[in-house]
């Protein structure tokens, strides 16, 4: 297993990442909270930041990370992954149907 996913598994567990990163020139820290969203593919964990962070400092994280972090409407993946390799198993899905009862008429 390499660097990259031990720290990725490390914040997954977590549930939460300290960062420094740099807005209008002034270096800030910023906590991002990891969190789980349902989407067709399964449940996907998102970096997500309260605050502002421009769009190259997200890119820049989520290639230290190789997790992907979002901001408002920016989703951010590492290069070369998309939102299938972070999805875990949807698991079984489960349908319940009414009772259909059927009769015959007789004349």
């Amino acid at each position: 297993m390499s660097d990259s996913t031990n720290i990725a598994d490390a914040i997954l567990r977590q549930g939460f990442i300290d960062v420094k990163v740099f807005v209008s020139g002034l270096r800030q820290s910023h906590r991002l909270q990891v969190v789980r969203e349902k989407t067709p593919l399964g449940e996907i964990p998102f970096l997500i930041s309260k605050y502002y962070i421009p769009i190259q400092e997200l890119m820049r994280l989520a290639e230290q990370l190789q997790l992907p972090l979002k901001h408002k409407d920016t989703v951010v993946y590492p290069k070369g992954k998309a939102a299938s390799d972070f999805a875990s198993d949807p698991g079984t899905v489960v349908r319940v149907e009414q009772e259909v009862i059927e009769a015959e008429i007789e004349d």
